[in-house]
């Protein structure tokens, strides 16, 4: 007899129903066990399209056009303080960023046929752009520049409920948006990579019959490229490849186990040259820029791999980047930590702490669910749980970091 709920009961439909609305992830745990055994199983099936199915967000294709229409509106936008009297170093830290991530979820609200997000977008959109024209210079305020750099981390929020619109709560939506993320990264260094070189042949052309073009180019072209690069992206992955991910998961599994074993190499380097991240400053920065590519890799990884599929050898390197990507997290905390006793409290410290707590506690849920899908034998649907759910955390980290520092630091 065996000891899965779901083979023990497949003729009766009540009990199943009963299990799934008791613990809807324990019965996807038995019910990829099942159908792994019995795939032929009617029931399974029904089930199977039943805990896979996901609401299709009806899309109409965005013409060339809108598209050179809203690359244009994205310059444009860019290039105000060369239109108005606006000083540039007050607005290209603002807006620049807020501009290109607006831009892209223009496209999404454009494609997308049901407007209920479309409104929702809408509202978070000005109250960025408002929040931005009244918050304080930040040129002195440590708190102020932080918002700086965290509110376009809000503004991914709102370009995910773009693309996601009326299913956000599913978790194949969110892994969707985290697929499509990966995938507009790797078109949009596409595009600037060609760029560049289209770049250096104009100007050298130019150069040649004693043109200089270098500066006007420069301002308006290469500008105009750098902020519609990752609309023609999302074009190319919308339009063109049909809102497929194929890139990001295999470059984050070959990538993998190469960062495994740099990390370990860097680790041990680090002690064997007296290396100290208590002391040194940029030694702990670098520490957590290692910390967030790493947690890159880990989540492409998992979000591109098939639910039903079963532990491969990727997955264990997974386990071991995971693990070794944990201690360099503690090394950083206890970094941290020890700067905060020796130093005291700063915005800085505080937004940095917070982020590596944030990342630790996502990175311990993945280790442990990941330990569970190893004792299994077999992939467990709980671990795209673990990496879908989770995100809010990271926009009500942002959001806070954004909006409730600066006022409870007085913008100091």
């Amino acid at each position: 007899m065996s000891n899965n709920p779901v083979l023990e009961n497949l003729d009766q439909p009540e009990v199943l129903e009963s299990h799934y609305r008791a613990d809807p992830e324990q019965f996807e745990a038995d019910f990829e066990q099942a159908i792994a055994q019995k795939s032929d199983s009617e029931t399974l099936r029904v089930w199977h399209a039943r805990l896979n199915f996901s609401p299709a967000v009806v899309t109409q294709k965005i013409s060339v056009a809108a598209l050179v229409a809203l690359c244009l509106g994205a310059g444009f936008f860019t290039k105000i303080p060369a239109f108005l009297s606006v000083e540039d170093d007050w607005y290209y830290p603002r807006f620049v960023p807020l501009i290109t991530i607006v831009a892209v979820a223009m496209y999404f609200l454009i494609t997308a046929t049901r407007r209920r997000m479309r409104s929702v977008v809408a509202i978070g959109i000005v109250c960025c752009i408002a929040y931005l024209l009244v918050l304080p210079d930040g040129s002195q305020s440590d708190s102020v520049t932080m918002a700086l750099i965290h509110l376009p981390l809000f503004a991914l929020s709102l370009l995910a409920a773009s693309f996601m619109s009326d299913n956000w709560k599913t978790v194949e939506a969110r892994l969707d948006f985290i697929r499509y993320i990966g995938e507009m990264l790797i078109y949009t260094a596409l595009i600037l990579l060609g760029g560049m070189v289209l770049t250096a042949i104009t100007l050298g052309l130019f150069n040649l019959i004693d043109l200089d073009i270098d500066e006007w180019y420069m301002d308006y072209v290469v500008v105009l490229g750098l902020v519609s690069a990752p609309v023609v992206a999302t074009y190319l992955f919308d339009s063109m490849q049909g809102r497929q991910s194929r890139f990001a998961p295999m470059l984050a599994n070959v990538f993998s186990p190469l960062f495994l074993i740099t990390v370990l190499a860097y680790l041990v380097a680090t002690f064997y040259q007296g290396r100290n991240p208590f002391t040194d400053r940029e030694f702990l920065i670098l520490f957590n820029g290692l910390l967030l590519v790493i947690l890159a890799l880990t989540i492409f990884s998992i979000s591109g791999k098939k639910r039903a599929s079963r532990i491969q050898l990727s997955d264990y390197i997974n386990v071991l980047l995971v693990a070794a990507t944990l201690v360099v997290n503690i090394i950083a905390l206890s970094a941290i930590l020890f700067r905060w006793l020796e130093f005291g409290l700063t915005v800085n410290r505080l937004v940095v702490t917070g982020a590596n707590l944030t990342i630790f506690v996502h990175l311990i849920l993945i280790l442990l669910q990941y330990g569970k899908c190893l004792r299994a034998g077999e992939r467990l649907p709980g671990l795209e749980f673990i990496v879908a759910r989770y995100l809010p955390v990271y926009t009500v980290w942002s959001l806070t970091v954004a909006v409730i520092l600066p006022l409870v630091f007085q913008f100091e």
